[in-house]
C-alpha cells in the first residue's frame, strides 16, 4: 500500500480541485491510499472530509514560507507518505515540493494552467528540480512548456466518470426554477475575463437579431469569486447596454450540472485558455453539441464539425455564426451530441485516465 499526499492550493468548487478529488474516488484502493492537503478551506475540502478522505489545511504564512514547509514535513512524516502529488503549477506548491525533497519523497507535479503565464514560467527551475514527473492535462499545455525537462514531461488527460451520466434527468426545469417555455444556450464558467463571458454576450446579441431565435435565452452559470466583482458588473452592464435584460440569465453557481445540460439546446465555452476543461467533459458525457473557442486544450475535446464547432478566441462574429449554424439544424445537433459522448468514451473515461496516474505512481516509487 502506497500513501499519496495530494496537494491542492484551492478548495473552491472548480475544475482543478474536482480533478484532484476524483483521484481519491477512482484510484485502486487496494494499492493506494490518498491524503489531501489544501491551502484553504472550501467546498471541495468539505466534500473530501465527508467522503472519509483524510484532509489537512496548510495555509501559507511566515518568513519565506518556512512554517508551511515545516507543516508539510510534519504531514509527510506522520502519515508515512510515499509520494507527493502537486495539483497545479502555482507558487504555493514550492513549499510542499521542498518538504518532499528534504524527506527524499518523489513528486508528481501536474500542470493545469497556462504554462506561458509569468507565474508559471517563474517556477521553471522549481518544477524541473523538485519533480520526478511533470504531467500536463493536454498536449497543448505540453507544447507550450519549452522550459520543462522533456525527460520528465508527459500528458494525461482529465477523465470523467461516464457511468454517473447515464441516467435520464427528470423535472430539470422545475429543479432549476427555469421556464420550459424557452430554449437555452448555456455556459458554465467562473465569471472572469479568461472565460470570455463578455464575448459570449456579444455573440448572443447578434444571434437574437434573427427572429428565429426569439425563444432562446442565454444561461450563464458561475460566479465572480473576486471581492471587487469588476468583471461581473461589466457583464451586467453589457447585458443592459445590449437591451438583453431578461434574455440573459446570470444564474450563479450551481451543482446541478446534469440538469443544466439536460435543458440546454447547446453548450458553449468561450475561454481564452483552458488546460483541459472539466465542464466540456461533462457536456460531452451528457451528449451535448458544443461551440467553443480554440483556447488551450478545448480543441482536443471538440473536433470542429464532428461534435461541435471551434472558433478563434475573441472572434465574436464567428461565434455567433457557428451558434446559429448549429442551432438551425436539429439533425446536426443530435449527431454532434452523439459524437460528444462517443469521444468521451474513447478518450476521457476516468477509469482509464486514473490507471495512467497509478502507473506513474508505481514508476516513480522508491
Amino acid at each position: 500500500m502506497k500513501n499519496i499526499l495530494l496537494v491542492s492550493h484551492g478548495a473552491a468548487l472548480g475544475g482543478s480541485p474536482i480533478s484532484a478529488l476524483n483521484v481519491a474516488r477512482f484510484i485502486n484502493k487496494d494499492e493506494f491510499r490518498v491524503f489531501y492537503a489544501f491551502g484553504e478551506n472550501g467546498k471541495i475540502l468539505d466534500i473530501a472530509a465527508s467522503e472519509n478522505i483524510p484532509t489537512f489545511v496548510a495555509k501559507k504564512r511566515g518568513f519565506l514560507g518556512i512554517p508551511l514547509i515545516l507543516d508539510y514535513i510534519k504531514i509527510i512524516k506522520e502519515n508515512n507518505i510515499d509520494i507527493v502529488h502537486l495539483n497545479t503549477l502555482t507558487s504555493y506548491y514550492k513549499y510542499p515540493a521542498v518538504a518532499a525533497k528534504i524527506l527524499k519523497k518523489p513528486v508528481v507535479w501536474f500542470v493545469r494552467e497556462n504554462p506561458q503565464e509569468k507565474r508559471c514560467t517563474r517556477l521553471a527551475k522549481f518544477i524541473n528540480k523538485f519533480s520526478d514527473k511533470i504531467i500536463t492535462v493536454s498536449y497543448d499545455t505540453a507544447q507550450n512548456m519549452p522550459y520543462a525537462d522533456k525527460n520528465k514531461l508527459m500528458t494525461i488527460h482529465n477523465g470523467i466518470d461516464l457511468l454517473s451520466y447515464n441516467d435520464d434527468i427528470l423535472n430539470a426545469h422545475e429543479r432549476l426554477n427555469l421556464s420550459s417555455k424557452f430554449k437555452y444556450i448555456s455556459t458554465i464558467a467562473s465569471i472572469e475575463k479568461r472565460k470570455g463571458i463578455l464575448e459570449l454576450v456579444d455573440a448572443f446579441a447578434i444571434l437574437k437579431k434573427d427572429s428565429k431565435f426569439a425563444d432562446f435565452k442565454l444561461l450563464i452559470v458561475g460566479a465572480d469569486r473576486t471581492q471587487s466583482k469588476i468583471y461581473l458588473n461589466a457583464v451586467i452592464n453589457r447585458v443592459k447596454e445590449l437591451n438583453l435584460t431578461g434574455e440573459v440569465i446570470i444564474y450563479g453557481e450551481s451543482k446541478m450540472i446534469k440538469e443544466i445540460m439536460k435543458i440546454s439546446e447547446i453548450f458553449t465555452l468561450c475561454s481564452h485558455w483552458e488546460g483541459l476543461s472539466r465542464v466540456l467533459l461533462e457536456a460531452m458525457a451528457c451528449k451535448k453539441a458544443i461551440v467553443c473557442t480554440d483556447g488551450g486544450g478545448n480543441k482536443e475535446q471538440v473536433i470542429d464539425g464532428q461534435n461541435g464547432y471551434v472558433v478563434d478566441v475573441g472572434n465574436v462574429k464567428d461565434l455567433a455564426l457557428k451558434l446559429k449554424l448549429a442551432l438551425s439544424d436539429g439533425q446536426k445537433l443530435a449527431i454532434f451530441g452523439e459524437n460528444s459522448r462517443k469521444f468521451a468514451e474513447e478518450k476521457f473515461d476516468i477509469k482509464v485516465t486514473t490507471k495512467k496516474i497509478e502507473a506513474v505512481y508505481n514508476q516513480i516509487s522508491r
